[in-house]
């Protein structure tokens, strides 16, 4: 699972959170807006580009980070 950061141009409404795989979805100035969340793999922040892509809205960055563990050796 990682840790995502989307940044794009345009705004998007909150509400469309789920259509967007859960992500949290805040609105920034000049017009901009900010996604984060966790995704399980590849192919659901794929997903989520895909529709930002077809919402006509240019994607200013994308930052993944991988989840580390809690330590736990029982895990």
């Amino acid at each position: 699972m990682a840790q995502v950061i989307i940044h794009i141009k345009g705004s998007i409404d909150p509400n469309w959170s789920d259509w967007l795989a859960g992500m949290q979805i805040n609105l920034l100035a000049k017009g901009e807006t900010q996604l984060s969340g966790n995704l399980p793999d590849q192919a659901a922040l794929f997903g989520v580009l895909s529709r930002i892509h077809s919402l006509g809205l240019a994607l200013i960055s994308v930052r993944a980070e991988e989840m580390r563990g809690t330590g736990d050796s029982s895990e």
